[in-house]
């Protein structure tokens, strides 16, 4: 498999995860294989920074209690690794010489027992009630995660966050009960549940008003249909795969871009399989088709729409300064932003300084922490 699959392949499972009892148990070697590691952990911590919960890959009951509670003994190197900034992948490299790393108290007590060395580490979440840590760990004497690793675990992290504010929103409803499409009513992704037809199950309010646009997806007599006939065809391609799981190479489901048939930026779409002996669905809404895959459908556009309207709201920033800030997280300096804004580094330094005043932060880690969780919560 080469490494694009296994990042697909990992994605998929993510997404699938929320909706599937031990789906992050199953999404973890997934994970574990893109980044070509033997060991993953996905560990969240509560205010007290005790271990609220946690799912590991290759790891024993015992070691992984043996993790959390070696991240609980070394509140230097813990520390450091909590204060890497959300959404940045950080190998343990970065954060300690390895000759000063083997001697923490994190790696004898946590790393060491499972044979491991090198790590690779990603907060999707940080915020004062909980900690959310992935990291993968490849074996003693095996070379360190190199810069294509750092990427993939880049591109797989916002793919996480999503899913947990997806397993978030839906932790407070029993999906067996009628009641389950009010929950998914009050998620700003689209979400659609269709059978192995194409034919739609179920569609919450985000995703019905984007079928009602009829300008990116639709409906016809065939199922869900994409603004061109290609896209259609992948479209459903993706849907039938997760029926049949051998009719495609790179396993079931995937992930496709719809352009709008009026211009404008296209939707994000992630087909992912619905599996009927795990899935936690049974509602009589679902009548007597058998749902096959699950839609999450994004828009880009208006995501950024929204996040510009919460950031000018919360902070009374000018719309300068929203476009500055939201330059600021993506983390490659203020040149760069000044360069994608087409204005002067001097001008970008200028809005920082109004920024910092409204927000109250002094150091720029400090704001991208408070702006990625002010964008979460």
């Amino acid at each position: 498999m080469t490494r694009a699959d296994a990042i697909l392949t990992a994605v998929q499972r993510i997404h699938e995860a929320p909706l599937a009892p031990r789906g992050w148990a199953h999404a973890l070697p997934s994970i574990a294989a893109a980044l070509r590691s033997e060991h993953g952990i996905l560990l969240i911590q509560d205010a007290s920074r005790k271990a609220e919960s946690a799912v590991s890959f290759e790891m024993t009951s015992e070691q992984m209690a043996g993790f959390a509670a070696a991240a609980d003994a070394d509140p230097a190197f813990w520390g450091a690794i909590r204060g890497v900034p959300v959404g940045s992948v950080a190998p343990t490299s970065a954060l300690l010489p390895d000759r000063e790393f083997a001697r923490t108290t994190f790696y004898n007590e946590g790393v060491r027992p499972l044979g491991a060395f090198h790590g690779l580490a990603v907060s999707p979440l940080h915020t004062p009630q909980r900690f959310v840590h992935l990291s993968t760990g490849r074996r003693l004497g095996r070379e360190d995660f190199d810069a294509k690793d750092v990427a993939a675990m880049g591109i797989i992290a916002p793919h996480l966050l999503t899913a947990l504010h997806v397993g978030n929103r839906l932790a407070a409803a029993d999906l067996r009960a009628k009641g389950v499409g009010a929950a998914l009513d009050r998620l700003d992704t689209g979400v659609i549940l269709v059978d192995a037809t194409a034919k739609i199950l179920f569609a919450n309010q985000t995703a019905e008003a984007i079928l009602a646009g009829n300008d990116s997806l639709g409906v016809d007599r065939e199922g869900v249909r994409a603004t061109s006939r290609h896209a259609t065809w992948v479209l459903r391609r993706l849907i039938a795969s997760c029926a049949h799981v051998t009719m495609a190479n790179g396993g079931p489901g995937g992930s496709m871009a719809i352009p709008r048939g009026e211009g404008g930026g296209p939707l994000r779409v992630v087909v992912a399989p619905l599996r009927a002996d795990t899935a936690a669905i049974d509602t009589d809404w679902l009548g007597t088709a058998r749902p096959v895959a699950i839609l999450m459908i994004t828009d880009p556009e208006r995501e950024q729409r929204v996040r510009k309207e919460d950031l000018r709201r919360r902070f009374g920033f000018t719309s300068a300064e929203t476009d500055v800030a939201l330059e600021i997280l993506k983390g490659d300096g203020r040149d760069a932003s000044a360069a994608r804004l087409g204005i002067a580094a001097t001008t970008v330094r200028a809005h920082l300084s109004h920024i910092f005043e409204k927000t109250g932060v002094r150091r720029q880690a400090e704001l991208v922490r408070l702006l990625m969780q002010a964008s979460i919560s």
